[in-house]
C-alpha cells in the first residue's frame, strides 16, 4: 500500500484527519497519449464530454460522458485520447491533513456511514462509476467553492463537507456496483421512486405517478419497493408525511389546519384522523405537548452568579 494511500489506516486511528484538496482543474483533451504516472493524492477523473480510456497496470477503462474513476494514490495510470474525439475532463485530487477546527472528520464518516466503511474494507485501488449523474453535482458545488468560496475557515468547512459528500455517495454507489446486474438495476429503480417521494410529498401523488417518474408498471414497482423497503409505497408515503407533520407541529407557527396542505393531504379531516391512528395525539395536542416539553426544558436552565 502507498504511503499517501487512501486506505491507510492511519487516516482512522492516529488522531483527526479529514480529506484536503491539493489540486483541480477542467481540461480539454485530444489526440494525447499520457506516460503512465501516479500521484501522491487520490484522484477523481470525471468525463465531462466525449470519450476517453484510463490504463492502469491491470486493466483499460473505456470511459464517456458522465463516468467517474477514482484512483488511489500510488496507483500508475495513464490517460489516452484520440484524434479527433476530444474528451473534456474534471479532475480533483486530495489527500489527508490534521482536521484542526475543521469537522467531521474521515474517522468519524466511517464510522457513521457503512457504505464507506465497507468500500474501506475492500481498498480497490482503482474504483470505476458508470453515468455517475448523483455525482456530478456534488463535483461541481465544490468546484465552484473552491474557486469563489474566499478564504478561512468558513471555506475549509464547506470544502470538508463538499468532499465528505462525495465519498459518501462514491462509497455507495461502489455498493451498488458489487451487486449483480439485476439485484442492482432494481436496487436503483427502489432508490429513484424514494427520492421521487421525498420530493413530491407535498403533492397529491400515488403509487401510479412514481411508477410513471421511474418508468415502470405500477404492480411491478410496487413488489420490488415492498421487497427491498419492508413497506408498501402509500405505507413510506404516509410515514413520511406524518413525520414532516410532526416537524411541523412540533418546530414551527404554521397553523394546524394548514399543514394538511403542506404534506399533500387535501382533506384536514383525514389528515386528523390519521395523524392521531399514528401518533396516538390529535395534531393539536401533539404541539401541545412539544411545547410543554420545551417549557420544562427552558425551566430547567439555572444561571448560576459566580463570585467576583
Amino acid at each position: 500500500m502507498h504511503e499517501g494511500s487512501f486506505y491507510d489506516a492511519k487516516w482512522r486511528s492516529a488522531g483527526d484527519y479529514r480529506p484536503s484538496i491539493v489540486a483541480y482543474y477542467y481540461k480539454q483533451w485530444d489526440d494525447f497519449h499520457m506516460g503512465f504516472h501516479a500521484h501522491e493524492a487520490t484522484e477523481f477523473m470525471y468525463v465531462i464530454s466525449g470519450v476517453c480510456s484510463v490504463e492502469t497496470k491491470r486493466e483499460t477503462i473505456a470511459m464517456r460522458k458522465g463516468d467517474l474513476v477514482m484512483l488511489d494514490a500510488g496507483v500508475p495510470h495513464k490517460l489516452r485520447v484520440e484524434r479527433g474525439s476530444p474528451c473534456r475532463m474534471l479532475n480533483v485530487e486530495f489527500t489527508f491533513k490534521p482536521c484542526g477546527a475543521v469537522f467531521p472528520s474521515f474517522k468519524q464518516l466511517a464510522d457513521g456511514d457503512p457504505a464507506l466503511a465497507r468500500m474501506l474494507e475492500r481498498q480497490l485501488d482503482t474504483i470505476v462509476l458508470r453515468d455517475s449523474a448523483d455525482v456530478q453535482p456534488i463535483l461541481k458545488s465544490l468546484v465552484l467553492e473552491l474557486d469563489m468560496g474566499g478564504a478561512g475557515a468558513g471555506r475549509e468547512a464547506m470544502t470538508n463537507l463538499l468532499i465528505s459528500q462525495l465519498l459518501i455517495r462514491v462509497a455507495r454507489l461502489t455498493g451498488e456496483d458489487a451487486k449483480d446486474g439485476a439485484e442492482r438495476q432494481i436496487h436503483r429503480y427502489v432508490r429513484t421512486a424514494v427520492e421521487y417521494i421525498h420530493q413530491y410529498y407535498d403533492c397529491d401523488i400515488q403509487a401510479k405517478d412514481i411508477a410513471a417518474a421511474v418508468n415502470l408498471h405500477p404492480v411491478y414497482l410496487q413488489r420490488i419497493f415492498k421487497a427491498n423497503m419492508s413497506v408498501s409505497i402509500t405505507e413510506y408515503l404516509t410515514e413520511l408525511r406524518m413525520e414532516r407533520a410532526k416537524m411541523l407541529l412540533a418546530g414551527t407557527d404554521v397553523p394546524i389546519i394548514e399543514i394538511a396542505d403542506y404534506i399533500g393531504l387535501n382533506s384536514r379531516q383525514y389528515f386528523s384522523m390519521l395523524f392521531k391512528k399514528i401518533t396516538g395525539l390529535s395534531p393539536a395536542a401533539y404541539r401541545k405537548s412539544q411545547a410543554s416539553i420545551q417549557y420544562y426544558s427552558d425551566e430547567n436552565v439555572q444561571i448560576v452568579d459566580i463570585p467576583q
